[in-house]
């Protein structure tokens, strides 16, 4: 990300926008997987560099929707070339069926961490608890 001109938050933050259109903070906090301290640190950061705008969502003038702008859906398309790169280099050698079963992995991970944990008891299944030393 650095190298094409931005950084890991500044993609998450563009990336969501223009998934999603004009979104609220707590929207994008949602979709980025952090807390709204967070998400507002990098949206800051971004209007900074004239990369997104706020605008009062006309339904509800509490709320404050983002958009990209020019410059910002321009350092997005820049940033996007660089994560499919980025994903190419990471994913070199490994077959389609391999990384089809390393996302449902990684989608039951995500699952897992998004659940509330369960009293007293280890949900596992595959290997067992890691052993201590």
């Amino acid at each position: 990300m650095a190298q094409a001109g931005g950084s890991l938050g500044t993609w998450i933050v563009l990336n969501a926008i223009s998934a999603e259109g004009f979104v609220s903070h707590s929207i994008l906090a949602s979709h980025a997987h952090v807390d709204g301290a967070t998400i507002t640190y990098h949206v800051d950061r971004a209007e900074k560099l004239g990369l997104v705008q706020r605008e009062t969502d006309p339904d509800d003038r509490r709320v404050k929707r983002l958009r990209l702008t020019p410059e910002g859906e321009r350092v997005h398309k820049e940033l996007w070339s660089a994560a499919r790169a980025f994903e190419a280099r990471v994913m070199a050698g490994v077959t389609d069926a391999e990384q089809a079963r390393l996302r449902r992995t990684l989608a039951k991970l995500r699952a897992n961490l998004a659940a509330p944990p369960a009293e007293g008891r280890a949900s596992r299944s595959g290997t067992g608890a890691p052993r201590r030393r």
